[in-house]
């Protein structure tokens, strides 16, 4: 055998099978053993990727307004009325994001809405700003003078009620349009209601001295 070339004969064979018993003992030494070693890495893979879809889902989804307690029909919206919840939809949806929250505070809800539930415009309704000549006139009614599912935003005529020396009653129509701005729960001993009416300046004085005052809601 010529100096300078190596032989792979026993002796480099038996050098490479210690080398990789070497190897897989430190394996065993440490517990882990080679397929619940690969198993492992299948699962961090996996939670890697559920991770990653996840994320992609927030990208593609929207941030949606929801109520956060029950509303009557009628009330205003306020902010603490709303919640914000993301959405994810692979198609066009109808609710109102959450950059409308500004918008929608003041607004009126079209009907009862339960809390969490998604807003969208149908639901509401705009709330016009006292205009010139207008104000807000406050009644208290008992449960036969005005009816029972009267809510804010409705529209309604005063009648008014006052009694005559003789026994009878006279009732005469106050003239002119008055709607329901804000209207309370029936209280519990009584059941009276506060009521807080939109009127033009001229009702509002026809109003003043009468006996009783009634609401009737108007259909349109």
């Amino acid at each position: 055998m010529s100096q300078g070339i190596i032989q792979r004969g026993g002796a480099y064979r038996q050098r490479i099978a210690t080398l990789g018993s070497s190897v897989t003992g430190g394996m065993k030494r440490q517990g882990i053993r080679i397929p619940e070693f690969a198993v492992g890495l299948m699962i961090v893979a996996s939670c890697v990727g559920g991770a990653l879809m996840w994320q992609n889902s927030q990208d593609s989804g929207v941030s949606v307004l929801i109520t956060s307690r029950f509303l009557t029909r009628g009330a205003q919206v306020r902010a603490g009325d709303l919640v914000t919840a993301h959405i994810s939809s692979d198609t066009e949806i109808a609710l109102l994001p959450s950059s409308a929250a500004s918008q929608v505070i003041g607004m009126r809800v079209s009907f009862d809405i339960a809390a969490g539930t998604p807003l969208n415009a149908s639901q509401l309704i705009s709330v016009a700003p006292l205009g010139k000549g207008e104000g807000l006139a406050g009644i208290t009614v008992t449960s036969g003078q005005a009816p029972a599912n009267l809510s804010a935003g409705d529209d309604v005529r005063l009648i008014a009620v006052d009694s005559q020396s003789d026994g009878s009653k006279l009732a005469s129509t106050i003239t002119g349009s008055v709607q329901v701005w804000e209207i309370s729960e029936p209280d519990a001993m009584s059941g009276d209601r506060s009521v807080t009416l939109r009127v033009g300046l001229a009702a509002a004085s026809e109003m003043i001295g009468h006996d009783e005052l009634h609401l009737i809601k108007v259909v349109n």
